[in-house]
């Protein structure tokens, strides 16, 4: 399934109409129609960003359904070793006295 059919589906199950998630998202309708139906390019990941609130998914799972990041990209993301804990937290414990 190509990206216009996934989003469409999506719409479908959230009971919206491509208009109306184009309101939702604050976006020009025409400017969204175009970049959905006609561009042979996928809608840009700030236009997902917008969206994906509104279609019941994950940022993520919408840049992955547009091809903007893949699953191996995730798994090279998660696989990095996880930043030091902050002591911040400490801190805010030490001026509170708890």
């Amino acid at each position: 399934m190509d990206f216009r059919e996934y989003l469409k589906r999506k719409c479908r199950e959230q009971n919206i109409s491509l208009h109306r998630l184009a309101v939702r998202c604050d976006l020009n309708q025409i400017y969204f129609y175009q970049a959905v139906n006609k561009n042979k390019e996928n809608p840009p990941p700030w236009v997902l960003r917008r969206a994906a609130p509104h279609l019941g998914v994950t940022y993520v799972e919408l840049l992955i359904a547009a091809g903007h990041l893949t699953e191996d990209d995730l798994r090279e993301y998660t696989g990095r070793p996880p930043a030091p804990p902050s002591k911040e937290p400490e801190r805010a414990r030490e001026k509170v006295s708890v």
